[in-house]
């Protein structure tokens, strides 16, 4: 049970530079992660083999065994010639003395083990797995007839009768010590792989990002220039037309420039191309005046606006990122609503230090497979709609330390309800108390 026992502490300690090598390198979004990275090779095959020396496996009365020849061999095939020199000089420090080895047979078995290791260092990387597997077996086999070689020698040396038992007993050491090593290269070559697989997903990921984004620019931009071409042609080629007529022709050109300036400023809204520069902000006052800027747009509309927002409401964020957010969801709502009797409700108020905007319409509603596509880029319930103003909505908020939820009914209406930290001013007493006094 004992000998179980330190067969297990020997593995986990081989397997350690494996792991540090994946937590601190190979699991970085990097390209540099698929680099040889020399120090942490280095530092970990060096902690790694001093460990396995220090716990040694007693295998039989005074013969031990440990597996300090699977980092050095990670290290001169993975690391190369200085992470290999390092890695046998820390075993060295710990050879000699504790276990009384002779300087020759110290000698012999830095030879053994360096010498299979650097054979196959210059070209181990471009080797394919099986190959390295089968080196590592030849590894194992070199390691089993040195061992055994070793034993017969000292034994006859020292006089002593040559026993089969600690010799099946190294035999079955060595063959362990084979096993890890192949497990361990194996280890080592699926991180590697799992990490090329996870770059090429990351570049592809964004390259269909790019793609999709530039398709899509391309197609909502190009509506209202086809548009704008158009009336500017009609307006050159109709000398008959009326002053009247011109008019209207270059409000509506006017008004397609408009439409894609608009689309251009939700794409670089969800880009994060603009800044956001947080400040003290009277929402109170901001949502006052969303609601006038948005009165005659609701009056076209033939929607009325019902109002209940407390005041000196404050928050800490862009004052104008705010606004964009409130003329979103509040036009959101204007369209949702029938053609007669549309109501939009707005209401801001104060709750454990967090202001609730809670904006109602009595529309159409929404199912609940649609509240959850909510935000998502070119997912729009409009005809011709980008689903852009949401995503860059969600994006201010949540820059904000936000939260907006979304809850509806067919035929029933929706309610949006936005969440923002009051403002509190660090070297004065809290805002939200003096909000509560003054109310």
């Amino acid at each position: 049970m004992e000998l179980v026992k330190d067969i297990i502490l020997q593995t986990t300690f081989v397997i350690l530079p494996i792991f540090i090598f994946h937590l601190f390198w190979l699991s970085r979004n990097h390209l540099n992660a698929l680099k040889t990275n020399i120090p942490l090779i280095t530092i970990g095959c060096m902690i790694s083999a001093i460990l396995c020396i220090i716990t040694p496996i007693e295998i039989i009365d005074g013969v031990y065994f440990n597996l300090h020849t699977i980092p050095l061999f990670i290290a001169i095939a993975y690391g190369g010639y200085i992470p290999g020199f390092l890695t046998l000089l820390s075993t060295l420090a710990y050879f000699v003395y504790p276990y009384e080895y002779s300087l020759f047979y110290l000698f012999i078995s830095i030879v053994v083990y360096s010498v299979i290791s650097l054979s196959i260092r210059n070209n181990w990387l471009t080797y394919t797995l099986r190959k390295k597997f089968i080196f590592s077996l030849l590894y194992g086999v070199t390691i089993l007839c040195y061992s055994i070689v070793s034993f017969i020698i000292v034994s006859v040396l020292d006089d002593e009768a040559i026993k089969l038992n600690p010799i099946i007993l190294i035999s079955i050491s060595i063959v362990i010590l084979t096993l890890l090593l192949t497990l361990l290269i194996y280890l080592t070559e699926y991180m590697r792989s799992t990490a090329v697989l996870r770059l090429e997903l990351v570049k592809a990921e964004k390259l269909s990002i790019v793609s999709e984004l530039a398709a899509s620019v391309a197609h909502e931009v190009r509506n209202p220039l086809t548009v704008v071409r158009g009336f500017v042609q009609l307006i050159g080629n109709s000398p008959e037309s009326t002053d009247s007529q011109r008019k209207e022709y270059m409000n509506l050109v006017l008004a397609e420039l408009d439409r894609a300036q608009s689309i251009i400023t939700d794409y670089l809204g969800i880009a994060g191309q603009q800044q956001i520069q947080k400040e003290k902000v009277n929402l109170t006052k901001t949502l006052n005046e969303v609601t006038m800027l948005m009165t005659s747009y609701a009056n076209f509309k033939t929607v009325r606006f019902n109002c209940e927002i407390e005041k000196n409401l404050f928050v800490f964020g862009d004052r104008s990122r705010l606004k964009q957010v409130f003329i979103n969801i509040i036009k959101n709502s204007i369209e949702a609503v029938p053609g007669i009797n549309g109501i939009v409700t707005i209401k801001a108020e104060v709750k454990e230090e967090y202001i609730y905007i809670k904006i109602s319409d009595n529309g159409v509603g929404m199912t609940k497979e649609q509240i959850e596509r909510l935000g998502e880029p070119y997912y729009s319930l409009k005809e011709n709609g980008t689903g852009l103003g949401l995503t860059v909505t969600y994006s201010i908020i949540n820059s904000h330390g936000g939260s907006v939820k979304y809850s509806s009914e067919l035929n029933k209406g929706t309610v949006a309800i936005i969440r923002l930290p009051f403002f509190i001013h660090k070297s004065t007493a809290h805002s939200y108390e003096a909000h509560q006094n003054l109310g």
